[in-house]
């Protein structure tokens, strides 16, 4: 029986001309996200300056060595493994070189509250078992867990010649990735706690501690999961000793995203993209905190920086992974989409639709491949913007195969001839719904909850307005308690949805409560001040009404002209606009 490596290697012999046989899948040869990548490596600017003291006689290696820690800073793993590859060319015996390279492949150098998601979501998937491992011509693992564990291993058998400070280094490494372990990651913290206790002054040490015990916040009430506050106090204490560490602002920034206090973040946010200003991570990660603290300004240029940074590197290399992009861009649109600029949004989602899916994607399930981000990021659009229309035209939502897509199509379409006074079509698209979402494999939680609201809409706009709303507040707690994911998994707040059919049948009091909680859930959003406004004028409070207004004039200062509810917004009384805004 051929092995893997000679099947692989047959097959792109057979897509390059070696011989004159019919032409492969167009993307056969193409390694998967996360092999191994090609050399040769370069030595780059606005990477971060590191300085990790290791055993090496070669200064290139040194340097390659130190890139590569730099980039691991910032997430940016495929680099960061490229570059300790490149310091193993120069100095082969350089054990850290393989610790470095470990720890980049296995794709889990992140706070430990983002290896919470299911893998088909773009989270952490379970190392291939050894009867499987597929391997590329050079003999290294497809599957980068696997190959983690064959570097640290090679980097231990290499230990007897370090210091004793990078031998703790490997050895709590190796901790992570034995096969045997009942809990690699406390045996990884284990290790990280006594490599801290041996050398507190080492300040990288210290960061990726600080960093692994970052867990996040409960759902829905932001309470701090264990270990969370201690993540904190080691990375406030390197900033502390070192304003330049830019590690320790990066993992700052997501110890406090999501939390009650974004805000904390701030001083982070300015300082990591001024030190690393050429990874396209590091200018997008400040967004996350400016969108969470009413900062949708600054989200939206932090998420263009980025975006712009990241076109550069794939238009360089036709081989550069475009996930990330996909990530950011969906971003954007997020930003976007809370400051009421509808252009631009939908722009921004068909720049996604752009990157059409290889078939290794299309036959796969993860959710966040780029093409698929556009899809849900256009969907997210429309329904946002509350273009019904569009949304009923049969052409400008892809109609698409797989079920995850489907049933969000379905639940836009629901919405839509619902909000158009269409029950029956309305009904159809829900049980339409229903039966894409008994078919799907990703993002089930995410669809039900859809399918909640959407059950709920109906029930409300046919006069069944207390079954209605039990509903949509079901949906909501159901939202507000999903694991946080950046964006948010929901298209937009089950709250900003409920408020506006609350409105539709003249439920003031409800809907204020409604957009009360879309404005906890974004805050700085002028669709959720608006909503506000309208409720508390049906409700007869005319001064919080005119305030609510003015702050939404304030939120949509960008927002398009054109969009009809802009135009209640020009037409703010000379009262409204001498209140102060409360």
């Amino acid at each position: 029986m051929l092995n893997r490596v000679l099947v692989l290697a047959v097959a792109c012999a057979l897509s390059t001309g070696a011989f004159a046989l019919s032409k492969p899948e167009p993307d056969l040869c193409a390694v998967v996200p996360g092999a191994q990548p090609r050399l040769p490596a370069k030595l780059l600017e606005g990477q971060g300056v590191t300085d990790m003291q290791v055993t090496t006689q070669s200064p290139q290696a040194r340097a390659f060595f130190n890139q590569g820690v730099s980039q691991l800073h910032s997430f940016w793993a495929q680099e960061a493994e490229r570059s300790f590859l490149q310091a193993a060319e120069y100095d082969p015996g350089m054990a850290m070189a393989y610790w470095g390279m470990a720890v980049a492949a296995a794709g889990d150098h992140r706070s430990s509250f983002q290896l919470m998601r299911s893998s088909n979501e773009g989270g952490r998937k379970n190392a291939t078992s050894e009867s499987e491992i597929a391997r590329s011509a050079n003999g290294a693992a497809l599957d980068g867990q696997i190959r983690a564990r064959e570097y640290i291993a090679k980097a231990m058998s290499m230990r007897g010649a370090v210091s004793a400070r990078e031998r703790l280094y490997i050895e709590a490494q190796a901790a992570r990735r034995d096969p045997e372990s009942k809990n690699p990651d406390a045996d990884f913290i284990a290790g990280m706690r006594k490599l801290v206790a041996a050398y507190p002054d080492d300040l990288d040490a210290r960061s990726f501690l600080g960093l692994v015990l970052l867990y996040g916040y409960e759902e829905p009430s932001k309470k701090p999961r264990p270990g969370t506050l201690e993540g904190i106090a080691f990375l406030e204490g390197v900033v502390a000793q070192n304003d330049n560490h830019f590690g320790a602002h990066h993992y700052l920034i997501h110890a406090y995203e999501n939390s009650k206090t974004p805000e904390k973040a701030w001083h982070s946010s300015e300082r990591y993209p001024q030190m690393v200003n050429n990874i396209p991570h590091a200018l997008h990660m400040p967004g996350h905190i400016y969108i969470q603290s009413d900062r949708l300004d600054d989200a939206v240029a932090s998420f263009t920086v980025a975006g712009a940074n990241e076109l550069s590197y794939i238009n360089a290399d036709p081989a550069y992974p475009n996930g990330h992009h996909g990530h950011n861009i969906h971003f954007l649109i997020h930003a976007l989409g809370i400051e009421g600029r509808y252009a631009e949004s939908l722009l921004q989602a068909q720049s996604l639709l752009s990157f059409k899916e290889t078939p290794r994607e299309r036959s796969g399930d993860n959710q966040r491949v780029t093409w698929r981000q556009g899809h849900f990021s256009l969907i997210k659009t429309l329904v946002r913007f509350e273009r019904w229309h569009e949304i009923l035209d049969g052409r400008t939502i892809p109609i698409y195969d797989k079920p995850e897509q489907q049933a969000l199509r379905a639940w836009a379409m629901g919405l839509a001839h619902s909000a158009l006074g269409n029950p029956v079509a309305a009904k159809a698209s829900l049980d339409e719904m229903h039966a894409a979402i008994s078919k799907a494999k990703a993002t089930v939680n995410v669809l039900r909850i859809a399918e909640l609201e959407l059950q709920g809409t109906l029930a409300v706009r046919a006069s069944e307005v207390h079954k209605g709303e039990k509903m949509l507040a079901d949906a909501a707690l159901k939202e507000s308690s999903l694991i946080y994911q950046e964006p948010p998994a929901y298209p937009r707040p089950v709250a900003e949805g409920w408020g506006s059919v609350a409105l539709s049948v003249k439920d003031f009091a409800m809907a204020d409560r409604a957009f009360a909680e879309a404005l906890v859930l974004e805050p700085g959003s002028g669709r959720a001040y608006l909503g506000r406004s309208k409720a508390l004028a049906g409700l007869g409070k005319s001064s919080e009404s005119a305030s609510m207004l003015q702050k939404a004039r304030v939120a949509w200062n960008h927002a398009d002209v054109e969009l009809p509810e802009t135009a209640a917004l020009r037409v703010v009384s000379t009262a409204s606009l001498a209140e102060p805004v409360k």
